[in-house]
């Protein structure tokens, strides 16, 4: 018995060092990849990582709580560079929070811009953004842009209208990515239309600004770890990574491609909440004397097999997909049938239009879609 107590302390210790050592050796990993709550540079033979901290925390716990004036709250008057694989940008907010280098009141803007990732500018920089081309090419319009980044969607952009009257803007243009805005992004959140309430419960802000993922996403123990325990925030960051993320969550997988069915154009979109929001928006902008036009956004595998956005079943089956009744050509029925003006930049761009590794347009495909829809709203007016 007494070897068996003094083997048992012998491994016990081992095993607490070793769990010291994981710790200290994982807080050190993420700290230097700029994914610890501490601002970071992560810089190797191959790229700069700098991540971009853009939000303000509100609460301790780091819950968001939406604000009716910005949805989530934006560092004001904020400069950083934002870096990774393919760019290395600057981004600064304005007074309101906004990526704007110039701050109109909402009774001033003419135009008003909504989306996520794509609208906001993801890897360019802001002049470079569709709609800075836009507001350069058609000059005599005060233009704001209100997008946001990491998992918003058009029930967002609804409840921000719908919170600011004194929005009533000649246009309203609504950035919509096909790739998650339909299904993943809306999953995430809860909006109570009636009482125009909006929550975003699954997504948390870090000390430093940062959007992650609310540990009650996770599995059993991952969920009760993940608050303590640098080296399982090192295990799900790398894990995420992979094929295999899905083993990480309970009942919802963030940021998501779409379902088999949604991305082949087998899902009824009719009761869709992306598509519904929409409706709701245009009601909203017609009723003051302003006119909606989505950007229809498509997924980066139309034009190329780099790195396709997509689930991973149709991976191997892209050209039948693109060939057969994808949720685009669903999507652009569904906008038709409820009359509600949208912009098909598919023409215009091709594979040099998305950043080879990343899905997002670069500088190049911002200018043809900017371009693009200038000469939409002028033969409008015409």
């Amino acid at each position: 018995m007494k070897k068996f107590l003094k083997n048992l302390k012998k491994y016990l210790i081992i095993f607490v060092i070793t769990l010291i050592f994981l710790e200290i050796g994982s807080y050190l990993v993420l700290r230097f990849t700029g994914s610890s709550s501490s601002k970071t540079t992560e810089t190797n033979t191959s790229y700069t990582h700098i991540p971009l901290t853009i939000y303000k925390k509100q609460t301790e716990s780091g819950a968001i709580q939406t604000v009716k004036t910005a949805v989530v709250p934006v560092k004001e008057n904020y400069s950083s560079r934002w870096a990774y694989r393919e760019f290395n940008v600057s981004v600064k907010t304005n007074a309101k929070g906004l990526r704007e280098n110039t701050t109109y009141d909402n009774k001033d803007v003419q135009v008003a811009f909504f989306g996520d990732s794509f609208t906001f500018g993801h890897g360019v920089e802001v002049e470079e953004r569709y709609s800075n081309v836009f507001a350069d090419s058609l000059q005599n319009y005060n233009v704001a842009n209100y997008a946001y980044l990491s998992g918003f969607q058009p029930e967002h952009y609804e409840y921000f209208v719908r919170n600011n009257t004194d929005l009533r803007p000649k246009h309203v243009i609504v950035g919509m990515y096909i790739g998650n805005d339909m299904s993943s992004d809306v999953l995430e959140t809860n909006y109570d239309r009636a009482a125009n309430t909006l929550e975003i419960p699954l997504r948390m802000i870090s000390d430093d600004g940062s959007i992650y993922n609310a540990p009650k996403l996770y599995v059993f123990p991952i969920n009760k770890l993940i608050k303590y325990s640098y080296f399982t925030k090192l295990v799900v960051k790398t894990v995420n990574r992979t094929h295999y993320r899905d083993m990480l969550f309970e009942n919802l997988l963030p940021n998501a491609p779409n379902s088999v069915a949604l991305e082949t154009g087998k899902e009824d979109l009719t009761e869709n909440r992306g598509i519904v929001a929409l409706q709701e928006l245009d009601k909203i902008v017609k009723e003051r004397g302003g006119k909606l036009t989505v950007v229809l956004i498509p997924q980066n595998y139309f034009f190329s097999k780099k790195n396709p956005h997509i689930h991973d079943e149709l991976k191997d089956k892209l050209q039948e997909v693109i060939n057969g009744d994808n949720s685009y050509k669903a999507i652009k029925r569904q906008l038709t049938t409820f009359h509600i003006d949208y912009l098909d930049p598919m023409p215009v761009l091709d594979e040099s239009s998305y950043f080879d590794e990343d899905a997002h347009w670069n500088k190049k495909g911002h200018k043809q879609v900017g371009e693009a829809l200038a000469k939409h709203i002028k033969a409008m007016q015409e």
